[in-house]
């Protein structure tokens, strides 16, 4: 009886270490798993950081911005230069992986003291720079020709900013598809010229615009 008792206790006790040793390497599992979803969810955000700081870099030198960076500590970071950016990548990105620091931090873009021109050049060219559009056999709109919606003046920085992020026909967002405008949604040489709207018009002298050419330029101008 007494041997049957020590037997069964031995019993227990054994299934309590298997028992045991099998909840350890489960909830090793799950801890692993848990840290490889987190890791993977923070390199997910550090993409999307990024693409998103390129895209207000793009925006601040478009149309004449200040651009700022804000650390996870508030600390403010003025960007001027490609450089800058670049070192802010270096400098958070790993460490936010790595759980060093707590988050990545923001960028924020406002409106400069050349901003208010550039949208002016902006509105002047999308109404009135046309390309030639060989499946219409006609000169279209810069709008129609990148698939975007029908051109209306554009009145302040944040309204620019909205426009830049919309989506056209295809899903591309309107700041990447109008970054070079050239034949048939392609970088190709095209015509272009500039319509008056009263009848008259002239040839432009550029093969293919960029997005920069668009604030920057006044083909009206342009003899």
């Amino acid at each position: 009886m007494v041997r049957i008792k020590r037997g069964l206790k031995f019993r227990w006790i054994l299934c309590f270490i298997i028992f045991s040793l099998a909840l350890l390497i489960y909830g090793n599992h799950l801890l692993k798993e848990r840290a490889k979803k987190l890791e993977d969810m923070r390199k997910k955000e550090s993409l999307e950081f990024m693409e998103d700081g390129w895209k207000k870099y793009r925006m601040m030198l478009y149309a004449g911005a200040n651009m700022e960076y804000t650390d996870s500590e508030g600390n403010i970071r003025i960007i001027e230069t490609e450089p800058v950016l670049l070192d802010i990548y270096d400098e958070v990105i790993k460490p936010y992986i790595l759980g060093k620091i707590p988050s990545l931090g923001s960028f924020r873009i406002t409106e400069g003291e050349e901003t208010p021109e550039r949208i002016k050049n902006f509105n002047d060219n999308m109404k009135h720079v046309k390309i030639w559009g060989a499946h219409k056999n006609r000169y279209i709109s810069i709008a129609e020709n990148e698939g975007l919606e029908e051109f209306k003046d554009i009145n302040s920085f944040e309204e620019l900013w909205a426009y830049m992020n919309k989506r056209n026909d295809e899903g591309v967002i309107y700041i990447n598809e109008l970054d070079i405008i050239g034949y048939d949604r392609t970088g190709q040489d095209a015509k272009f010229i500039y319509d008056y709207e009263n009848g008259e018009s002239k040839e432009i002298s550029v093969s293919v615009i960029s997005l920069f050419d668009l604030f920057k330029d006044k083909y009206k101008d342009w003899s």
